[in-house]
């Protein structure tokens, strides 16, 4: 008889794994071997999980034959209750009987498997609650960063960040449209055109009148010496 676990540990809410071997000794052989499984503590309920000829999914297995070269492997667990978390171990015992009238002690073994507590973790607040790994920058100069300084620009007056502007000094007035030294505030004189001579925009206009008129003119004469010529041919001939 021999039991083994599958693993050292499990936490509450999980099931220690064993495997139960039984077998005979001196090349013997037994039919209608019963096993039982006790567990510690006492309010973990063990069973048998597969390898009964009749009894698995209870604490109580039934085995037709077993040798000393056919053992049998019988699967059990103890599921440990999600409230066990006072439990710091289950221990799985085993004992194998026979019917017969030969007084002998029946056979058992054993092995424990740790509890270990699970693990307490805080859910992670969420940002609209805040973090307390969240740091909060304070108001003010930002802290140095990899050895590089910054700092923010406090309130108060920015006119030192742009350049002067200084008003640039009032073009004298044109020669062609007041005397030089005359003052800026003087009257214009009441004879005086109110064309000023000394714009280029003006004297274009000036200019093109002119032409036209000279066009008329010329165009007028040369039509009144043609209307003379041909009455004069008209009276000669």
């Amino acid at each position: 008889m021999s039991v083994q676990r599958s693993q050292s540990s499990v936490k509450p809410g999980q099931k220690a794994a064993y495997t139960v071997q039984v077998s005979t000794e001196n090349n013997g052989s037994a039919a209608n071997v019963s096993v039982a499984l006790v567990a510690q503590p006492s309010s973990q309920k063990p069973t048998f999980t597969s390898g009964c000829a009749k009894g698995d999914g209870t604490a109580a297995c039934t085995v037709s034959s077993v040798s000393d070269k056919q053992p049998a492997d019988l699967d059990a667990q103890i599921p440990v209750a999600s409230s066990a978390t006072s439990a710091t171990s289950v221990k799985l015992t085993a004992t194998a009987s026979i019917v017969t009238s030969v007084k002998w002690t029946p056979p058992s073994a054993s092995e424990t498997v740790a509890v270990t507590a699970a693990a307490s973790a805080s859910p992670a607040k969420t940002s609209a609650g805040g973090s307390a790994s969240e740091t909060t920058l304070p108001l003010g100069p930002i802290p140095d960063l990899n050895g590089v300084s910054s700092s923010l620009i406090g309130a108060g007056n920015a006119s030192s960040l742009f350049p002067a502007i200084v008003p640039s000094a009032t073009p004298n007035s044109s020669p062609a449209i007041q005397p030089q030294g005359a003052k800026r505030d003087a009257q214009p004189v009441s004879d005086s055109s109110a064309l000023g001579l000394g714009k280029p925009g003006l004297t274009g206009q000036v200019a093109g009148l002119i032409a036209l008129a000279l066009a008329i003119m010329l165009t007028v004469t040369r039509l009144s010496l043609r209307k003379r010529f041909g009455k004069a041919r008209k009276q000669g001939s």
